[in-house]
């Protein structure tokens, strides 16, 4: 029997998920078996993969879609069924380098210790960057911090790196110890995002080491810069954040959790009214009272909105400007960030150095909701392409305390009974 079943999750990706199967069948090692948990693709994915591959891949074709942690678990529950010792989980829009799968194995063969071990992920469309390379639960700011995101590889990337989680775009894991501990199978209540941070942070919990080994190098096409067409992500991002650090904060910090997750919710819900964005804020709405009311699972469809991200008011009022003056303040990449940005908008803009001549003068600054009170000659922009223009936007700016503690009053006595009654069920 195969030491390794390889479990990879597609819906709607044929021509990538062949490409991954491709990449896997190159591989150094031959130890392995390749399954692939289709999500009721309408695209023929699952045609396409049994006429290219045929006895090589085994198709495990579910009747719904249901959603990244459902179709792993569709995978998962037959590798563990048919007595493998490790399972490789793997994105349908990855290519794995020809080491990557034995790197992973030869890891875990080496470190009884170590319950999963992921690969370094870098950027498909520009390969000399990282994407991740696992990731830590920041319990200070609630929110997971990626290793070496967007990092150019100079060779200073220790070889492995522990960390609390991986997200499982290629990741190898022990099965003894799923089949030996109360772990299980990712929360299939997520549907999808965090389910597989908080999948792999369970086995950091139960005392196995969680690694990333930089000999296994894989390309993910994630990422890519095109702005989404609804919703989605807004949604399920929010909802499930939120989940896991009620789950998961410790009792003592519980109160500090709450203070902080309701001023980031408030944070992205104002910022969407500020910037127009009606859609998003209803989503971002739905998920913060859905975590709340522990709604879990698909979301309904009326709550994924068709996306209407805009910086429409700040194109328009930079339309018939030719020059502008970037104050200093912020970091070199910060200034990068946003001067391409305000090319993006107005192509023909050019940099002047001279504030007195320039037809506009932009001040930065970390947020713009933090600058009540500030010179109103300048429009000010920050780190996330906010910007203060007219006195409509500054009256926002002017209540944006106020609002905060107001939203954070209203909310965070049932937010607490929330997560008290989370933890009762656990």
């Amino acid at each position: 029997m195969k030491k390794i079943g390889i479990v990879i999750c597609n819906y709607n990706k044929k021509e990538y998920v062949l490409n991954c199967i491709q990449s896997v069948l190159e591989s150094k090692t031959d130890d392995y078996d390749i399954y692939v948990a289709d999500n009721a693709s309408t695209d023929g994915s699952a045609e396409a993969i049994r006429e290219k591959y045929g006895e090589r891949v085994t198709v495990l074709a579910n009747k719904e879609n249901l959603g990244g942690s459902g179709g792993f678990n569709t995978g998962i529950r037959k590798v563990l069924e048919d007595g493998y010792e490790y399972l490789y989980c793997l994105d349908n829009d990855v290519l794995v380098d020809e080491n990557a799968i034995g790197a992973l194995a030869g890891y875990l063969d080496a470190h009884e210790d170590t319950g999963v071990a992921g690969s370094i992920v870098y950027h498909m469309d520009c390969p000399e960057y990282v994407q991740q390379y696992g990731l830590d639960i920041d319990f200070e700011n609630y929110t997971a911090v990626t290793h070496y995101a967007d990092f150019w590889d100079d060779g200073s990337i220790p070889d492995v790196k522990r960390c609390d989680t991986v997200a499982t775009c290629s990741v190898m894991v022990r099965l003894s110890c799923i089949r030996e501990t109360d772990i299980g199978i990712m929360p299939e209540d997520n549907f999808i995002y965090w389910d597989d941070m908080e999948w792999i942070y369970r086995f950091t919990l139960a005392g196995f080491k969680v690694v990333t080994v930089k000999n296994s190098a894989v390309l993910h096409k994630m990422g890519s810069n095109v702005k989404p067409s609804n919703t989605f992500i807004n949604y399920y991002m929010w909802r499930n954040r939120m989940n896991f650090f009620m789950r998961y904060t410790p009792k003592e910090k519980t109160e500090e959790m709450s203070y902080r997750l309701l001023s980031a919710a408030f944070d992205s819900m104002y910022e969407s009214m500020y910037r127009e964005e009606h859609n998003i804020m209803k989503t971002l709405s739905y998920a913060f009272f859905d975590a709340v009311r522990g709604v879990r699972g698909k979301a309904a469809e009326y709550k994924i909105l068709p996306n209407d991200a805009n910086d429409d008011k700040f194109r328009m009022f930079l339309q018939g400007k030719k020059t502008y003056c970037l104050l200093p303040g912020g970091s070199d990449d910060e200034r990068g960030v946003m001067k391409n940005f305000l090319q993006l908008l107005n192509p023909e803009l050019v940099s002047c150095e001279d504030s007195a001549r320039a037809d506009v003068v932009l001040k930065p600054c970390d947020y713009v909701m933090q600058m009540a009170g500030g010179d109103r000659s300048f429009v000010y922009i920050d780190t996330q392409n906010n910007v203060i223009l007219d006195e409509e936007d500054w009256t926002c700016v002017e209540n944006y305390r106020y609002a905060r503690s107001l939203f954070i009053y209203m909310n965070q006595a049932p937010f607490l009974d929330a997560v008290e009654s989370l933890k009762n069920r656990n």
